[in-house]
This record gives structure tokens, C-alpha cells and sequence, in this order.
């Protein structure tokens, strides 16, 4: 046994700084958003330039970062959708990393978010929809992990996804998938909670089954989070505080996910107001108590 504490931390979004001045010593992880530091005109720009770069947004994660531990969190290359790698994302990514001292780890959605249309290379879909998992999808994914993984040389982390309707009848199941991606070195998993409980409110897994599936060994960072209900779904909308039931997986799995190294809190700033500054960092300091809970496990297997 030896002591690994999880760090406590944030998804960064415009809002973010204002929770840091109020209560800085309870955020010691920031997780940003590459794609929210810059403007993507297509693959197609005009005057040549694709990526214009936000630079009083990057200068201002580059000082709250000081000190704290840095992630990366992405969406925009959708990794299942059959389509090429998009290498100038990828390098944009590279190159926001360096900017901001290089992440300790980089994670995407295990959800599709391309799809092709037309003469459009890169049409997005609106929202991430559901993976088939089976041999396919895998060899699509394998050989754009390794490519991204060279890109940024860091760990990668596919987070599993929240979906409105399950898909029946796959080959493999999304627990069944993540192991096998890292079984074969190809990633590690960032594990969301309430996703799974967004899923099984519209139909999906249960969330203790699927735990039970996973190897926890592959977890290194957990996401919670709340949600709303709205027509008939219940909505992975970050606009609330995390929901008790997710408190409680929580609490039974994650001592047992012996690499994890932190826990992120997840919210939407159009919800910042609402929520307010002291239920914000009351839920940072129940995060904290969670991470002490963490703080003796076993010896990590391969926690780079």
C-alpha cells in the first residue's frame, strides 16, 4: 500500500476564473478544452489560416494553470467515425499543449461527432452519436490512437459517452471495447459517472453492471457531473450539482480504480450564475473528501 491521492479539479470554461479567485487552494486540476481556445474556419479558410487562435483566452489558462496539475479534453476529432485523422487538429492540439506547458494526459469522446456529407470532409453531427463496437470500429481506432498518441506524447483517455437510445445487438460492449484498447496499450479510460447514469435513465446499461465490466485498473481521470430531464430524456446538460446516486458509485468504485489520478467537476458556465460561487466550492470540498477516500490504495499498474 502507498499513499495516491487523487487531485480535485475542473473542466475549464469562461467561468472558471471566477471559481479559482473564490476558492483557489480547492482546484488542484484543470482540464481544458483545446478546441475552445481558437476559431476553426474549415478545411478550406480563406487567406490560408484555419486555426485562429483565441490568445488572451490561452493567456489567461496559462496563468491559472500555474501550479496545477493540466489536462487536455477534446472532442473534435470524433476517433470512431470512419473518416481520416484531421492531422492539422491534431497539430493544433500539439501545439496549444506546448503553449500551456504540455497536458499530462489528453482524452477524447468515445463518440461519433463527423460524419461525411456530401463534399463537406468534416460535417459535424450536432451532438455524439452512439459507437458500433466490434472489429471494424477498432481498426478504424487503433492506428489514429498511435498517430495521436505520437503527436502529443502523452497518455490518452477515451471517455465513454451519453447517448439519448441505446444500440442493440453489438458484437462487444462499451466496458468489453475500453478494455481491449487497454489491454493493447492504445489508451486508458476517463470515466465519466454520469454518463452512465444518463444512459441508463434512456434505456442503456445499468450503471453497476457496467462498472463491474470494466477493468478500473484503466481508469485515470472520472468525470462528475448533473443533469436535467427535458421531452422525455434525461440530459447530460452539466447544469446541475452532481446528483446523490452518482455520489454513491462514486464512492464504491473509485477507491478501487488504483491509477486514478484526479476527479473533475463538469458544468456548463450558462449555468454559473445559477449554481452560484459557495455551492460550487462546496462541491469541490466534497470532491476533496471523496479523494481522501482514494488516498490508500494499492500500488498503481502502469499509471503512465
Amino acid at each position: 500500500m502507498r499513499k495516491h491521492r487523487p487531485r480535485v479539479g475542473l473542466l475549464y470554461n469562461p467561468t472558471t476564473p471566477q471559481l479559482l479567485d473564490y476558492a483557489p487552494s480547492l482546484v488542484e486540476h484543470l482540464s481544458v478544452m483545446p478546441d475552445r481556445l481558437w476559431f476553426d474556419f474549415g478545411t478550406e479558410p480563406m487567406r490560408g489560416r484555419r486555426f485562429h487562435r483565441l490568445h488572451e483566452a490561452i493567456d489567461r489558462v496559462k496563468r491559472d494553470t500555474v501550479g496545477r496539475m493540466l489536462a487536455g479534453h477534446g472532442l473534435g476529432l470524433s476517433l470512431p467515425s470512419a473518416m481520416p485523422l484531421d492531422d492539422a487538429m491534431v497539430a493544433a492540439v500539439a501545439d496549444v499543449s506546448r503553449d500551456l506547458g504540455n497536458f499530462a494526459w489528453y482524452s477524447e469522446h468515445l463518440n461519433l461527432f463527423i460524419t461525411p456529407k456530401g463534399g463537406v470532409p468534416n460535417a459535424q453531427a450536432g451532438l455524439g452519436l452512439p459507437v458500433i463496437y466490434d472489429e471494424e470500429t477498432f481498426s478504424i481506432m487503433a492506428p489514429k490512437l498511435r498517430r495521436l498518441r505520437d503527436a502529443l506524447s502523452c497518455r490518452l483517455l477515451l471517455e465513454n459517452g451519453s447517448f439519448f437510445t441505446p444500440v442493440p445487438d453489438l458484437d462487444l460492449t462499451e466496458p468489453e471495447f475500453l478494455n481491449r484498447l487497454h489491454r493493447q496499450g492504445l489508451s486508458g479510460v476517463l470515466l465519466d459517472l454520469h454518463n452512465l447514469l444518463v444512459n441508463a435513465r434512456n434505456g442503456g446499461a445499468d450503471p453497476i453492471a457496467y462498472l463491474e465490466s470494466l477493468d478500473l485498473d484503466a481508469v485515470e481521470e472520472v468525470h462528475i457531473a448533473g443533469g436535467d430531464d427535458a421531452e422525455g430524456f434525461y440530459m447530460d446538460s452539466h447544469s446541475t450539482l452532481t446528483p446523490d446516486y452518482v455520489w454513491e458509485l462514486a464512492h464504491a468504485y473509485l477507491p478501487r480504480c488504483r491509477n486514478l489520478r484526479a476527479i473533475t467537476f463538469e458544468y456548463q458556465e450558462s449555468y454559473f450564475e445559477e449554481l452560484g460561487l459557495p455551492a460550487l466550492a462546496a462541491e469541490l470540498e466534497r470532491m476533496h473528501r471523496l479523494a481522501d477516500v482514494c488516498e490508500l490504495v494499492p500500488e498503481p499498474v502502469d499509471a503512465r
